[in-house]
C-alpha cells in the first residue's frame, strides 16, 4: 500500500500511529504537498465481504479522534482529508481500490 501511494507522490509521515495514551489508530498518515491523508487500510482475502463494511460509525469516530490529535501536536496548520483503502485477494494476486475524501468527520 505505501509503495502505491509514494508511486502517487505522497510521503509517508507515519505507519500504525496512535495518540499517546490511547488505543484509537490511523494505519497511515500521508502528505502530499499541504494535504495530510488519514488513511485506513481495509483488507480481505475474497470477494464474499467487501472491506468498506469494516468501515462503520465507531471506527470512524475512532479515526477522526486520533487524527485530531495529530493535527494538534503539529507546528503547522494543513489542510486534510480521510482517504480508504481496499485490498481483496492474495500477496500473488490482489485488487486495490484507493478512495480519496471517503469520508467527512461527523458533528460531535
Amino acid at each position: 500500500m505505501t509503495e502505491h501511494l509514494v508511486c502517487r507522490g505522497f510521503t509517508v509521515r507515519e505507519r500504525n500511529w496512535r495518540p499517546p495514551h490511547s488505543h484509537k489508530e490511523v494505519d497511515l498518515i500521508v502528505q502530499k504537498e499541504g494535504v495530510i491523508a488519514f488513511v485506513e487500510v481495509k483488507g480481505r482475502q475474497n470477494d464474499d465481504y467487501d472491506p468498506i463494511d469494516a468501515v462503520d460509525m465507531k471506527k470512524i469516530r475512532n479515526i477522526v479522534r486520533a487524527a485530531d490529535s495529530y493535527l494538534r501536536g503539529l507546528d503547522e496548520m494543513y489542510e486534510y482529508r480521510f482517504d480508504i483503502a481496499l485490498v481483496t485477494g492474495t500477496p500473488d494476486d490482489y485488487k486495490l481500490e484507493y478512495i480519496e475524501d471517503a469520508f467527512l468527520p461527523p458533528y460531535s
